[in-house]
């Protein structure tokens, strides 16, 4: 009874490696950003533009001059939006022990990437290049009554953006992803081969499956249920429905085995409950391995042609218009700015146009006084010349 514990308290130490490394990674990822004064006081600029609803690109000029008067350089400014816009937890920096580790784990990795990128190039060719993606939003927009339109972005206009940043925020939904399927399949009277096997052909489906959705859906475009005076935006739904799901199934999943091996239940070869860990680890890290490469290879080369090419398919079809959506103090603002087709074809460097020319603008708009020169009233006009021209 001693010994059963004992493996249960060892179990549970190997399952928690992945956190007790996560610490140290979360806290030098907080000095990195910055934890200083001046760091918070320029987080806190940052996030009343975000909140405001205005991208950091129309505030551009007044954020870099703050940084400058709190002495931020560049490197450091582009570090606090990117995480403010993209927050890493704990959770990411679980994943990332997986480049330090046994070469082994990048083996497996990458021969599962290997066998994945194939997938994903064929799942594309289906979902966006037959436009079954776009066919299935039709479908999903009509069951749950929602319309759809686009709200402009506030991620443009970050300065020194760190794509790696926003790659490390999408790893933690095929990582686990991977796991969750392992641990589903461990429940099935499956042989170990044919259970590792199946286990492999899952993940990989439903990681293409999942890659292209992610990929077609990052852009402006939401979902409206006016009905349930909601709006979801349509790159946020995947890790909506994901995120509980998977979250609370790990959880279910892992304690569940490890009771199962403490009471004998469980006839497999992880009736162990360390030797049950010990995959759990390499499993988790594995997974995590072929999502690091996932982001490096497919949404540094490819993510960009699958967003345009579904988006002209949503233009063709439902032509959403992109909205400002604002908010200063308790008062909401939904501003039409143009058409989505419009904004394919102009790009966002041109947004700014949309913007109404206030008095702060007026005073920014160079002069044509010299230096020194007074401004003077416009003169009369001369009525009598117009009477005499005619």
């Amino acid at each position: 009874m001693e010994d059963d514990f004992t493996s249960l308290l060892i179990a549970v130490g190997v399952l928690l490696i992945p956190v007790i490394l996560a610490l140290p990674l979360r806290i030098w990822w907080t000095v990195r950003v910055g934890n200083e004064p001046e760091h918070i006081r320029y987080r806190r600029w940052v996030r009343q533009v975000l909140d405001a609803g205005e991208p950091l690109a129309y505030r551009r000029q007044e954020l870099d001059h703050l940084a400058r008067g709190l002495s931020i350089e560049s490197s450091r400014q582009g570090r606090i939006e990117m995480d403010v816009l993209h927050p890493l937890k704990l959770p990411h920096f679980m994943l990332l022990p997986v480049l330090i580790l046994s070469p082994l784990v990048g083996l497996i990795g990458a021969i599962l990437f290997i066998l994945l990128f194939p997938l994903i190039l064929v799942a594309e060719w289906v979902l966006i290049d037959r436009g079954i993606l776009a066919k299935v939003i039709q479908v999903l927009m009509r069951v749950m009554h929602w319309g759809i339109i686009g709200i402009h972005r506030l991620d443009t206009g970050v300065r020194d953006e760190d794509a790696m940043v926003e790659h490390m925020h999408r790893l933690p939904t095929t990582a686990f992803l991977g796991l969750f399927c392992y641990l589903i399949v461990s429940y099935m009277p499956l042989p170990m081969w044919v259970g590792i096997t199946f286990t492999i052909l899952l993940f990989l489906v439903l990681t293409s499956i999942i890659v292209i959705v992610k990929a077609a859906s990052h852009g402006e475009l939401v979902f409206a249920d006016t009905s349930q005076r909601r709006m979801q935006p349509m790159e946020r739904l995947v890790d909506d429905i994901l995120a509980p799901v998977v979250g609370l199934g790990l959880l279910f999943l892992l304690s569940r085995q490890l009771f199962l091996t403490q009471i004998g239940s469980s006839s497999s070869i992880f009736a162990d409950p360390i030797w049950f860990a010990g995959i759990v680890i390499i499993v988790l890290y594995s997974a995590a391995a072929v999502a690091i490469m996932v982001e490096i290879s497919f949404f540094g080369l490819r993510s960009e042609r699958v967003r345009m090419v579904f988006q002209n398919q949503i233009v063709e079809v439902h032509n959403p218009i992109i909205y400002a959506f604002t908010r200063e103090h308790d008062r909401m603002e939904l501003n039409p700015l143009r058409s989505l087709k419009e904004h394919l074809d102009l790009g966002d460097e041109n947004f700014e146009q949309a913007e109404s020319f206030n008095f702060e603008d007026m005073l920014k708009a160079p002069s044509t006084l010299q230096e020194g020169e007074d401004a003077k009233p416009p003169e009369t006009p001369n009525l009598k010349v117009f009477k005499d021209m005619k």
